[in-house]
């Protein structure tokens, strides 16, 4: 018996050695794929559109889609949105493209999409395009935080700090905002750093929305809690207004 042992065990020995490092293998790699998902998305925030639109620029849309690294992203969520019919098309509120046509004219499948849908599902487009590509820096004025996600990690300095009027990337500013002005088309909204008794002391964020834009002809009254989505144009140091270009507000 011991030596059928021996002989089996010499016959067999080499395969058993393949099996226990095939194992290993595969262990080793769904460990790094899990790490990988985990590092890839530790910081991503919810892609869900954060209340009613108050405020949307089509153009800047669509500008924001032609500049840069955002066109693939955009198309990317356009096409996962409307899905793929079983021929092999993507059906776009009576408008069917085939798939060859959507990697040369993605464009027009975007603007097509934009044109065609509510703003609604227009903004969860943009916001799921910019979160891809790591484009939205999320600042929450009232605590005074930024949320810790990749296109932050890309703006700290040495120090760990962040100036949010050097932040390039599109911004995201949650706030208690209110009308500063109306007139000449375009509505004036401020925003204070902070939770000051008084909203109208010290620095603030201040938004210009075109009118044609605005999806209620009346403003709300008072101060309403709002996030606004755009980038950072300049800091009025003698006004205390750091400026964002808006894309698009929420309520």
């Amino acid at each position: 018996m011991a030596v059928d042992r021996a002989l089996w065990w010499s016959v067999w020995w080499p395969w058993a050695v393949v099996w226990v490092v095939t194992a290993l293998a595969l262990l080793v790699a769904v460990g790094v794929a899990v790490w990988a998902w985990r590092s890839r998305h530790r910081f991503a925030p919810p892609r869900d559109v954060p209340g009613l639109t108050i405020y949307l620029n089509e153009k800047s849309v669509m500008d924001l889609y032609q500049v840069g690294r955002y066109g693939d992203a955009m198309t990317k969520e356009v096409v996962d949105r409307v899905g793929v019919t079983k021929d092999g098309k993507i059906a776009l509120k009576g408008l069917d493209l085939g798939v060859e046509g959507v990697r040369t004219s993605g464009r027009e499948v975007v603007k097509t999409y934009i044109e065609n849908s509510e703003p609604i599902a227009v903004i969860g487009v943009l916001l799921g395009a910019l979160e891809s590509a790591s484009g939205v820096v999320h600042v929450d004025l009232r605590d005074r935080t930024l949320l810790r996600n990749t296109a932050l990690e890309q703006h700290l300095g040495a120090s760990g700090a962040v100036r949010l009027r050097r932040v390039d990337s599109y911004v995201s500013v949650k706030g208690v905002f209110r009308v500063h002005s109306q007139g000449d088309g375009t509505t004036v909204f401020l925003a204070p750093f902070g939770d000051p008794d008084d909203p109208e002391t010290g620095p603030q964020v201040r938004v210009e929305c075109l009118d044609s834009g605005l999806r209620d002809d009346v403003v709300p009254d008072g101060g309403f809690h709002a996030r606004c989505l755009g980038k950072v144009q300049a800091w009025k140091a003698e006004e205390g207004h750091l400026v964002v270009r808006p894309i698009a507000m929420f309520q």
